[in-house]
């Protein structure tokens, strides 16, 4: 038996438990596309798209975080016009994403 697909839903509290699971997806598919595991193109397919971006800005994400997603959705422009550039972008979005969850984390130990 194969499965073709899969639905997969998080329950998320409020707007932070979202903003920390779009943190952490950013930081992951950078990495993986740095080590050459995932190509932009399922990036794009997952997280790195104007329609995800556009949700994303409707719940009222953080500026900070919407342009890391912002990044994201240029990176095959990047790659196609100036590949050398590549690797600095990914760099770039992988310490932007770990800001914000330091930013969170700590704001969230604060609070507890």
């Amino acid at each position: 038996m194969t499965i073709t697909s899969m639905l997969l839903m998080f329950k998320l509290n409020d707007r932070s438990d979202v903003s920390e699971l779009v943190a952490v997806m950013s930081l992951g598919l950078c990495t993986a596309i740095a080590g050459g595991s995932v190509s932009i193109e399922e990036a794009e397919r997952r997280l790195f798209n104007p329609k995800v971006l556009a949700q994303l800005t409707g719940l009222g994400l953080s500026e900070s975080l919407l342009e890391i997603v912002h990044l994201g959705t240029e990176l095959e422009d990047v790659q196609s016009l100036v590949p050398e550039r590549l690797s600095e972008s990914l760099a770039q979005m992988q310490a932007k994403s770990l800001a914000f969850l330091n930013q969170t984390m700590n704001r969230s130990n604060i609070a507890a």
